[in-house]
C-alpha cells in the first residue's frame, strides 16, 4: 500500500487514511488529553506522509514508521502547547503586576487625598508647622527660629499634627497609620 501511495495513488492513501485515523487519533489524544490536539496530530500526520510519500517507499514497517510519526508529532505538539502557557502565565502575571501598580497608585492617590484633606482641617497655626516640617524639610529649632516659638512647641505641634493624620488614616488605610505611628 505505502508503494502505491508513494506512487501518488489517492485511493492507496485514503485506505492508509481509514486503517490508521482512529488509533493516531486515540493515542494522541490519550498523551495530549486534547481533541482538538489529537486532531491536530492526526491532519499532521497524514498531510506529511503525503507531501513526503515518495519516501514511503523505503519503509519497512508501515505501521511502526506511522506510528514514530505521530509520537514525534505528538510531542512537538505539547512542547508548542507548553510554550503557549508559559507564555500566557507570563502575560498573566504582567496584568497582574499592571494591576496591582494601578490599585497601588490609585490606593496612594486616596490616600495623599485624605492626608491633605486632615492637614486642611488643623488649625492654621499647627497646619504652617506641619508644611515646614514636612514638606520643607526643615528642622524643629530652624522652625522655631522662623516663628519665634520654642523647639519643643514645633515638636508637640507636629506630634499632635500626625496623630491627627494617623486617625483620620486608621480606618482605611491601618499599615499605614502603623507607619506615622512609627515616625512620630
Amino acid at each position: 500500500m505505502l508503494v502505491r501511495v508513494s506512487d501518488g495513488d489517492v485511493i492507496a492513501f485514503r485506505a492508509l487514511f481509514d486503517a490508521y485515523n482512529k488509533r493516531l487519533y486515540a493515542a494522541a489524544l490519550k498523551i495530549t488529553k486534547s481533541s482538538y490536539g489529537a486532531e491536530e496530530i492526526v491532519q499532521e500526520v497524514f498531510a506529511g506522509l503525503w507531501e513526503h510519500r515518495t519516501r514511503l517507499q523505503e519503509v519497512e514497517n508501515p505501521s511502526a514508521y506511522i506510528f514514530t510519526v505521530a509520537y514525534n508529532r505528538t510531542f512537538r505538539y505539547l512542547k508548542k502547547v507548553s510554550k503557549s502557557k508559559d507564555l500566557k502565565e507570563a502575560l498573566r502575571h504582567r496584568l497582574k503586576e499592571a494591576r496591582n501598580d494601578t490599585e497601588e497608585s490609585m490606593d496612594m492617590k486616596e490616600t495623599n487625598r485624605l492626608i491633605n484633606e486632615t492637614i486642611g482641617q488643623l488649625p492654621p497655626r499647627r497646619q504652617l508647622i506641619f508644611k515646614l516640617s514636612r514638606e520643607e524639610g526643615l528642622s524643629h529649632k530652624e522652625i522655631a527660629e522662623q516663628l519665634n516659638i520654642s523647639p519643643l512647641t514645633v515638636k508637640k505641634q507636629v506630634v499632635i499634627a500626625l496623630r491627627n493624620i494617623r486617625s483620620s488614616l486608621g480606618t482605611v488605610a491601618p499599615l499605614l497609620a502603623l507607619f506615622l505611628k512609627i515616625w512620630i
